[in-house]
């Protein structure tokens, strides 16, 4: 996949290339080395909402003194109320490794440095950006692997198909649709729409997998959509909608 991307890449642009290591190893690297490794000590739920919260905490907090996005009250308010409605949707439980949690926010906070620094730089975001991420962070990534443990897993066609499914939807298209965002919204906003994911995953499983969800978690997508409703609005925007116009 990074093959053919770069492929593509060669009539898109040619230098940065410093830049784009730096970001494949915040985005890929710290995200996927630290995601994995919480896994091993927390539950799955607290794992993903914590991660979710810290990038989108991280990327609103450094998107003040790198890119001048101040945050606003309401975007503070929605991005409270949304991850609340992540909690209640990912069945979020009492932490059992305080390891597991910092790990998790390890992740996450990589992941917002990330998008920050796509906007910093002025990376043009889409398939050649994310081909190149995904090149670095491969290398980043190899120098962790442990061959012993590859000799130790057992490969089948439904395994591989399974592999390949999680890389081009999840990795590839999610990178290249956060990137594309990164270009119109600040980053801070971007992550805190991403907080929209445990709906659409919801979604999913009703649609392919018939699982119907409780009462608890529509409760929880319900806060989701409010948050992220109330973390978009412009400051003033209603009551510049219903003002008169002056008569002076």
């Amino acid at each position: 996949m990074s093959a053919i991307g770069l492929g593509y890449s060669r009539t898109r642009w040619y230098g940065q290339w410093r830049e784009v290591a730096l970001c494949a190893f915040f985005g890929i690297f710290v995200l996927f080395f630290f995601e994995t490794a919480a896994y091993a000590h927390e539950a799955a739920a607290n794992v993903v909402v914590t991660l979710m919260a810290f990038a989108a905490l991280s990327a609103i907090v450094l998107g003040w003194p790198l890119l001048g996005d101040r945050p606003s009250f309401s975007q503070w308010v929605g991005l409270g109320v949304a991850l609340a409605g992540v909690a209640m949707v990912a069945g979020v439980s009492v932490a059992q490794s305080p390891r597991g949690v910092m790990l998790a926010a390890l992740a996450g906070t990589g992941y917002g440095v990330f998008s920050v620094l796509v906007k910093k730089f002025g990376l043009p975001g889409g398939f050649a950006l994310t081909a190149r991420l995904l090149l670095f962070g491969s290398f980043y990534l190899a120098t962790t692997v442990q061959f012993d443990a590859l000799t130790q897993v057992r490969w089948s066609p439904s395994a591989i198909g399974a592999l390949i499914l999680l890389a081009v939807f999840p990795t590839v298209l999610g990178f290249v649709c956060t990137t594309r965002a990164i270009q119109f919204l600040a980053p801070g906003r971007v992550q805190t729409l991403e907080l929209a994911e445990p709906l659409f995953a919801g979604v999913f499983a009703f649609v392919l997998l018939r699982e119907v969800p409780s009462p608890w978690t529509v409760a929880g997508g319900t806060l989701v959509v409010l948050g992220l409703y109330v973390s978009t609005r412009q400051p003033g925007a209603g009551r510049s909608a219903g003002a008169l116009p002056s008569t002076s």
